[in-house]
């Protein structure tokens, strides 16, 4: 499920890549710019985050600051993990109380973008629903043992 989220963020990525050359042609070389390019591209990089944001934690690609869990092992170390995705649930939480009722009360009002009038509740909702799949992510992985260390991440010797 996280694949498909960040396939259609990475979507968002690659009509944002094309709505920008767009503009430019429209804007420079016709000398008629489109009205909606800077709020659809807008939604569409905040979409293209919050939507890629679940795989990128369920593949642990993520930066973490490990100055500590990098120094404790064994039980300790497991509860430095919990701890640390104990945070990562608690800011979700926080913000999926906010943007929740953020969500409804665009919805209820169906408020729409200034100037090319885009509906903005289905862009909120796809936030809430990204954050919402971090929070229940970060819960689970928490039960789970820490990610080990990949040789890719390890730091490379010095000569």
């Amino acid at each position: 499920m996280t694949r498909t989220l960040a396939a259609i963020g990475a979507a968002c990525v690659a009509v944002l890549a094309v709505l920008t050359v767009a503009a430019v042609v429209m804007r420079y070389g016709l000398g008629a710019p489109f009205r909606f390019t800077e709020e659809l591209g807008g939604l569409l990089l905040v979409t293209s985050v919050f939507l890629s944001l679940p795989h990128v934690l369920a593949t642990h690609a993520n930066i973490r600051v490990t100055l500590l869990s990098d120094k404790v092992t064994g039980a300790p170390g497991r509860g430095v993990w919990i701890v640390g995705q104990l945070i990562l649930v608690a800011f979700a939480a926080i913000f999926l109380r906010d943007a929740l009722g953020e969500a409804q009360f665009t919805q209820k009002l169906n408020l729409k973008s200034e100037v090319a009038r885009i509906p903005l509740s289905p862009f909120v909702w796809l936030m809430v629903a990204g954050m919402g799949l971090v929070a229940f992510l970060g819960a689970f992985q928490a039960l789970g043992p820490r990610p080990g260390k990949t040789p890719s991440s390890a730091p490379e010797p010095h000569p």
